[in-house]
């Protein structure tokens, strides 16, 4: 027995060595700063656990609104019994890579297993093209959510694949309904997920047979899918309802019709394909280094070009087979993986075009160039055919890892605790307008935060001018008898004409710099940053300020 078959025949061994892989992962890059956590991923947990509603206003822009379950664990782990362990709370958001690794692993045995031959090195060669994919291991241990949706994505995916097992898999509708529930949880918890779902139930549909089992099989996925999504979502849907009119504020807007802001549909369209040729040849655009065009940071990756030549090169060669009549024998889960894959990238596409929401896409990447392969290989069992196929896909792997730039989100070093932010001393009663993103991350750790009011003043207020949240902002504003005082983000100059609307022939005064280890530059050293103002208001006499903490 092989040192690879014997790891890979002991479960719980392959799990507790792709956990310890991804809370080392987790740990490799240092301590998340990202944007989004900066921005919403901290504020929304604290605003939820403080019940901010009646309070806030849009404080963190649209983001503000999102379901805030997902966040829940880093911010109570972060701020309460991991606060002084930085690297253990890295590890721990680690851990999510390390078990979608496992889930991957048990895809690639699965398949083999399906394919009446033993798990070997092409299948572990696909798993590391998959696992080493740039989105994927640059999002270990952030907060940026994607990788935990990927997870339950591909165990859905997983689950699938038992219906094409036999009667040794339990029963059928056992893993529809199993598979559904992973969707489900995945799309509650952040819509991003959303177009993995229809492109199971196609792949279902489509190699699945007889057709009346598929059709069952089908339903009862997307029933479980419905199901667990209204289990996780229906109840934050109902709160946001209740407060705007739209279940999904600010998305699909253009669908129910708030009133709080326009009639549009709130997704970001910046990176969708701008031409012909890149609706068609996207992937192809990636293969070198680039910024702004799939998605924000500079990275290049060919996996995802890779994955695209190997589907067209499986499709062609299935076609070409039932040309000439040639037997399909354990074929239909391969073919299930690569229409998965390539229904999802083209929803992907239409709907997104952010490429860190294809993290799911990425990871089977490597197992599509293996179906592509086998489907090319003659007698593809056959030892000198795995043999050919293991050097085929190692040189894949060395490639894609080689042509591959790996982005950076944003992280500072580790220190001593988590957060090391003083804002400074504000009055009880005050309104903070925080002027810009990402800053939202700060109204935790405000003296005195549960007195104070915080209001966004972002590119999301702007566009409400018109509509009734920027009504409601004005009301505030003019109802407000304390303090008022602005915290300036990275974009302030763009969006301080807000306060100005607000608060007509005011100025600011008496700013001092806010700290925050979550502004530092990747060797630690503070960058000049935010900065804490007081709002003078025309025509108000001035209590004294506040002095620092």
């Amino acid at each position: 027995m092989t040192l690879l078959k014997r790891w890979t025949d002991q479960p719980l061994a392959r799990l507790a060595a792709c956990l310890l892989l991804g809370a080392l992962a987790g740990i490799a890059w240092g301590q998340d700063a990202d944007w989004d956590l900066r921005n919403y991923h901290l504020y929304n947990a604290w605003a939820f656990l403080h019940d901010r509603d009646a309070r806030d206003l849009a404080a963190a822009g649209m983001q503000s609104f999102f379901n805030p379950l997902l966040d829940l664990p880093y911010y109570l782990l972060g701020t309460g019994p991991w606060a002084a362990w930085p690297r253990g709370l890295a590890a721990g958001q680690g851990l999510w890579y390390g078990l979608l690794l496992f889930v991957l692993c048990a895809i690639a045995r699965q398949l083999a297993r399906l394919q009446g031959r033993d798990w070997g090195w092409p299948d572990a060669m696909a798993v590391v093209i998959g696992a080493t994919g740039t989105m994927l291991v640059s999002q270990a241990g952030t907060t940026m959510n994607e990788v935990p949706l990927a997870c339950l994505v591909l165990l859905g995916f997983a689950c699938l694949l038992r219906l094409h097992g036999d009667a040794a898999d339990g029963p059928p509708a056992r893993w529809a309904l199993l598979a559904g529930a992973c969707c489900g949880l995945a799309v509650g918890l952040k819509p991003t997920a959303m177009v993995y779902p229809p492109a199971m139930a196609l792949a279902v549909l489509s190699t699945l047979r007889p057709r009346g089992r598929a059709w069952r099989m089908a339903l009862l996925f997307g029933a479980a899918t419905a199901l667990a999504f209204l289990l996780v979502y229906g109840w934050w849907g109902w709160r946001l309802y209740l407060r705007t009119g739209n279940p999904c504020f600010p998305l699909f807007n253009q669908v129910f019709r708030s009133d709080w802001i326009a009639p549009a549909a709130g997704t970001d369209l910046q990176f969708r394909p701008r031409s012909a040729a890149q609706w068609v040849f996207y992937p192809f655009y990636w293969l070198r280094s680039n910024q702004r065009v799939v998605t924000e940071v500079r990275f290049a990756d060919p996996r995802y070009a890779m994955a695209w030549l190997a589907a067209a090169c499986f499709g062609m060669r299935r076609l070409l087979a039932r040309w000439r009549g040639e037997p399909a024998t354990g074929v239909a889960p391969q073919a299930m993986l690569v229409l998965f894959v390539a229904s999802a990238y083209v929803l992907w596409l239409a709907v997104f075009s952010i490429l860190r929401y294809a993290v799911a896409i990425e990871a089977l990447s490597g197992l599509v160039l293996l179906a592509a392969c086998r489907a090319g290989t003659p007698h593809a069992l056959h030892p000198s055919a795995l043999r050919r196929t293991g050097r085929a896909m190692a040189l894949l792997a060395v490639a894609a890892i080689a042509a591959s730039r790996y982005p950076n989100w944003g992280h500072v070093p580790f220190g001593e605790r988590n957060y090391r932010i003083e804002t400074g001393a504000v009055e009880a009663g005050s309104m903070v307008f925080f002027v810009g993103a990402p800053v939202a991350y700060l109204a935790p750790f405000f003296p005195r935060a549960e007195t104070l009011d915080f209001v966004g003043l972002t590119w999301f207020m702007d566009k409400a001018r018109g509509y009734r949240l920027w009504s409601m902002a004005r009301q505030r504003v003019a109802s407000h008898s304390g303090p008022f005082y602005a915290v300036l983000g990275e974009d302030a100059r763009q969006q301080e004409p807000q306060l100005e609307r607000l608060l007509p022939g005011s100025r600011l005064d008496g700013c001092r710099t806010i700290s925050s280890n979550l502004e530092n530059d990747r060797h630690g050293r503070p960058r000049p940053g935010l900065r804490l103002c007081r709002v003078a208001v025309a025509g108000a006499k001035e209590p004294p300020v506040a002095s620092p903490k």
